[in-house]
C-alpha cells in the first residue's frame, strides 16, 4: 500500500490545477456549469489514482506530440503545461466547447471533435497516446476498434496506455437511458460501460496486434469512494475536496482500475 504522503503527492498538482481552472474562469469570464465542478469536485474518487498513474506511465517529454481520447480533460491542460503537445478529442461536442473555453489561452493543447474509432490523423502521427476510463464505454467491439486507432496513429516504440475498470468476473452496466450520446437502445434498455476481468483483457490487448502488451497495474483506494459517490451522487459532492486526503492506495488484485501499457511495434 502506499503511503499517504506518496499518494498526495501523485494526485496535489492535477487537484491544484483543477481549482485554478475554476477560479480563473468564474472571475474573469464569469459562469460556467464546469468551473464550479473544477472547484467543487476538483477530481472524481477514481481519477486520485488514475490520472497521475497512466501520465507518469506515458512518460511524455517536453516537446513530443500526445494524442489523448476522450479522457479527463485536465490531464491534456496538466500535460500541455510541461511542454508537451496534446490533441484532445472527444466524441461529444459538448466536452469538446466547454474546455475549449476552460482552457482557452492555454498553449500546446487542442480540443477536437472526433469518433476515437476513426481517428482523423494519418499512421504514426503522435509519439505517445493514452485514454482513462474511455474504452469501456464504447458498446459491442468498438473497444477493440479505439484500442487499434491508437497503435495506428502512434509510430514505432511508442508508448499507448490506457486504464479500464476491473473487476474479478466480466459485467456490463445497462441504464434506462443513454449517457453518452444516443447509442442503440435494446429491450429499452442503454449501454454504459463494461467491467473487465483478466480474460476480457487479454481479449482487448490481442484485438490489437500493432500493439506489444508490456505491463499492467491493478489498483484501488481505500476506502473506495468511487462506487459510494456514484450510488449517492450529487449527495457527496460536497465531499470532493476530500477523497484523496482520506483515501489510499493498494496496489494488486482485488483492485477495481487497471492500467495498461502497449508499446508500438
Amino acid at each position: 500500500m502506499a503511503s499517504l504522503a506518496q499518494t498526495v503527492r501523485g494526485w496535489l498538482p492535477l487537484y491544484t490545477l483543477s481549482v485554478r481552472l475554476g477560479l480563473r474562469y468564474l472571475l474573469t469570464r464569469g459562469y460556467l456549469r464546469e468551473a464550479l465542478i473544477r472547484i467543487a469536485v476538483p477530481l472524481d474518487p477514481s481519477r486520485y489514482l488514475e490520472l497521475p498513474d497512466a501520465l507518469r506511465e506515458l512518460g511524455a517529454a517536453p516537446g513530443q506530440a500526445v494524442l489523448d481520447l476522450a479522457s479527463p480533460k485536465l490531464a491534456a491542460v496538466f500535460l500541455a503545461r510541461q511542454g508537451v503537445r496534446v490533441t484532445s478529442v472527444d466524441a461529444l461536442q459538448s466536452e469538446v466547447e466547454c474546455w475549449r473555453k476552460l482552457a482557452a489561452g492555454q498553449e500546446g493543447v487542442e480540443f477536437v471533435l472526433a469518433d476515437g474509432r476513426e481517428l482523423p490523423y494519418g499512421e504514426a502521427s503522435y509519439d505517445h497516446a493514452y485514454s482513462i476510463s474511455v474504452l469501456e464505454h464504447i458498446e459491442d467491439d468498438g473497444d477493440q476498434v479505439a484500442l487499434r486507432e491508437l497503435a495506428r496513429v502512434v509510430r514505432p516504440g511508442g508508448r499507448v496506455v490506457v486504464t479500464l475498470p476491473y473487476a474479478d468476473r466480466y459485467h456490463e452496466d445497462w441504464r434506462t437511458r443513454p449517457v453518452y450520446g444516443a447509442g442503440a437502445a435494446r429491450d429499452g434498455r442503454y449501454f454504459f460501460e463494461r467491467w473487465y476481468d483478466e480474460g476480457r483483457v487479454e481479449r482487448l490487448a490481442a484485438g490489437a496486434p500493432g500493439l506489444r502488451h508490456v505491463a499492467s497495474r491493478v489498483s484501488r483506494m481505500s476506502p473506495n469512494w468511487h462506487r459510494l459517490y456514484v450510488r449517492t451522487f450529487p449527495w457527496l459532492v460536497a465531499l470532493g475536496p476530500l477523497y484523496g486526503v482520506l483515501g489510499r492506495e493498494r496496489v494488486g488484485p482485488p483492485g477495481d482500475v487497471v492500467r495498461l501499457t502497449f508499446l508500438r511495434r
